[in-house]
């Protein structure tokens, strides 16, 4: 018993619906990837040193690259800083935002990876509405 699997290169990319706006079609051999717009922004333990810090977030640049996306630009490391409120008894965290182009779902598993890490006390991932990147040159206007 087989399984069917269509070969989606052979459909155009779909122009309107959840799955247009700020996308970016990379064709890839015999697939097509849309590419999209993301702001990452993290919060690490502010008990680690501040190197162990920066390569969570080295780390966490390659784990993009390895999912198949970018990180565009320098990554924006704000420093140690003092939280708003305690976040498992913690009172400082290492910020930082990257700005990443990546296909849809493809950093679902880091995701999934910074969610359980003891280190990251918080991440948010978020994707860009149309005019917000073309601003930041992520996407063209």
């Amino acid at each position: 018993f087989s399984r069917y699997t269509p070969d989606v290169s052979k459909y155009p990319a779909p122009s309107r619906g959840p799955d247009a706006g700020n996308a970016v079609i990379v064709s890839e051999g015999s697939h097509t990837l849309m590419m999209r717009a993301y702001e990452l922004m993290v919060i690490i333990d502010g008990s680690v040193d501040d190197v162990v810090a920066q390569q969570w977030i080295a780390n966490i640049s390659k784990d993009v690259v390895a999912a198949g996306g970018s990180v565009h630009g320098k990554v924006d490391f704000w420093g140690k800083r003092r939280l708003a409120y305690p976040i498992n008894k913690k009172e400082d965290g290492y910020y930082a935002i990257l700005n990443v182009l990546a296909p849809g779902g493809a950093l679902d598993e880091l995701e999934r990876a910074m969610r359980i890490a003891d280190d990251v006390l918080r991440h948010k991932l978020m994707r860009l509405p149309d005019g917000e990147a073309a601003r930041r040159g992520l996407v063209a206007a």
